[in-house]
């Protein structure tokens, strides 16, 4: 099976769940636990949180077994991301003011202020991810060196400590749990490696299995979100974060399942198209998003997948349009 297929295909899984995320998560914010809405996204969210994870994953698959050097490195990938970064952070703060700003009423200093806040994590929530991804591409080179020298036994204990550490860097978890500094082995780098050591050893003889225990994972993280929310009687995401051991190992068994499949070589030209265009359809998803979810007019249980898949489509396009202007690709992501 070639590997460059099962790696489009959860690239294509991860955008899409992101997008369904975001189709769903505002109905979470209104804690009803007798309510479809509210048990509905819980769900969908239970089963799709592990999107950007898998992003991740994917990139320490792809990045970490590279040979290259530091400078050409950096130059190539933050080139890639850095532009579309700027571009779409200048958009989304436009689309802020423009949506939610009377300029009557606040004055200049207040104005400045306001974009001084949302650049500090993202001028829409979703580009945290971008502050996130840059952090990692400047630790890759460094990371790399370090992980090609270790054995296969070496990366595994890795592994085992970067899982034992989400333990204690977990909010809720570390309460109950002495105060070891596991900071080395914290944080989305284990990610980076997680995707390095399925890439460079498959596991590709579990498809079942790993499908099984993904969903139990999910099943956790649904049944945990609800009885947590019950307890305090309003939403409790603690069970979404992305560096809790629920999400981490819902990662590890989506990725090996795909991993496992009997793929085609090459994907249908659009489903291609998808994948290329995902970073684009990443960037600009919320836009489209806020004025595609109202307009569907369906109930709940169609209304969000309707809205995610228009989303995607939409997105899509407008990259592929973006792309075709001057200068459109490097900014259109």
């Amino acid at each position: 099976m070639p590997r460059s297929s099962y790696i489009s295909v959860l690239r294509i899984l991860a955008i899409f769940l992101v997008i369904l995320i975001h189709s769903s998560s505002g109905y979470l914010n209104s804690y009803a636990p007798n309510s479809f809405d509210w048990n509905y996204a819980n769900w969908i969210n239970s089963f799709s949180r592990y999107a950007v994870p898998l992003f991740v994953t994917i990139s320490g698959a792809l990045l970490l077994q590279k040979d290259e050097n530091i400078g050409p490195f950096y130059h190539k990938r933050l080139l890639k991301i850095v532009p579309p970064f700027l571009f779409w952070t200048v958009i989304y703060l436009i689309y802020y003011f423009i949506r939610y700003i009377d300029f009557e009423l606040v004055s200049f200093p207040q104005v400045v202020n306001i974009v001084l806040i949302r650049l500090k994590s993202g001028s829409n929530a979703h580009l945290w991810y971008l502050y996130m991804l840059i952090g990692l591409y400047l630790a890759i080179p460094f990371l790399r060196k370090m992980i090609r020298n270790c054995s296969k036994r070496e990366v595994e204990i890795f592994l085992y400590l970067w899982f034992a550490a989400l333990f204690f860097t977990n909010g809720w978890l570390n309460a109950y749990l002495p105060n070891l500094d596991l900071v080395f082995f914290s944080g989305y780098i284990g990610y980076l490696v997680l995707g390095y050591y399925l890439y460079r050893y498959p596991i590709t003889n579990n498809m079942w299995s790993s499908l099984l225990y993904f969903v139990f994972c999910c099943l956790i993280t649904g049944l945990g979100t609800a009885v947590l929310s019950f307890e305090k009687r309003e939403f409790d995401p603690s069970l979404y974060n992305y560096l809790s051991p629920n999400i981490a190992l819902s990662t590890a068994f989506i990725f090996i399942f795909f991993q496992s499949m009997k793929l085609p070589e090459r994907l249908h030209p659009f489903w291609e198209f998808i994948d290329n265009t995902s970073f684009g359809i990443y960037l600009c998803h919320i836009l489209l998003l806020n004025y595609i979810h109202p307009l569907v007019p369906l109930s709940t249980l169609w209304k969000i997948p309707v809205a995610a898949v228009l989303t995607l489509l939409s997105s899509a396009l407008l990259t592929y349009c973006l792309r075709k202007l001057p200068l459109g690709k490097y900014v259109s992501g």
